[in-house]
């Protein structure tokens, strides 16, 4: 990948050693889980959900759930970066991602006050792929 048409600051994070780069998105993840699973009624981080149905509270919600995932995915696929190609590790980033979000949407199942959400596996699946896509459209650009 050429680098030097890259900004500082985004050339400094490229350059971060790989066991750091896996640090730091392991330790999303584990944020994430902890998000996502948690009671919505009481939970351990964040706002507790309004009782009854709140359009704006979905909104917000739906909007958290695009920003996260997106996150999610760029992550993953920078940590993937060293060790495979920018495509390779592309692919891996949004399949983890669509993975990692059926398996929590099925685990809020089980969470008492929480229910899966077909709505926003959709969402989590979507901000990656659109994720994948337009790191796809960058690096032809690059190139």
């Amino acid at each position: 990948m050429i680098i030097t048409h890259l900004s500082p600051y985004l050339q400094l994070t490229l350059r971060l050693p790989a066991w750091l780069r896996g640090l730091l998105t392991t330790g999303y993840v584990m944020l994430m889980t902890l998000v996502l699973i948690q009671p919505s009624g009481e939970p351990v981080v964040g706002p507790a959900a309004p009782r009854g149905f709140n359009m704006g509270w979905e909104i917000f919600m739906t909007g958290c759930h695009l920003v996260a995932f997106s996150l999610l995915t760029v992550l993953l696929w920078w940590a993937l970066l060293p060790s495979l190609s920018w495509r390779r590790a592309l692919v891996m980033a949004v399949l983890f991602v669509c993975g990692y979000s059926f398996l929590t949407e099925t685990l809020q199942a089980l969470v008492p006050d929480r229910s899966a959400s077909l709505f926003d596996l959709t969402c989590n699946c979507g901000a990656a792929l659109w994720v994948a896509w337009q790191v796809s459209e960058r690096q032809s650009v690059l190139k």
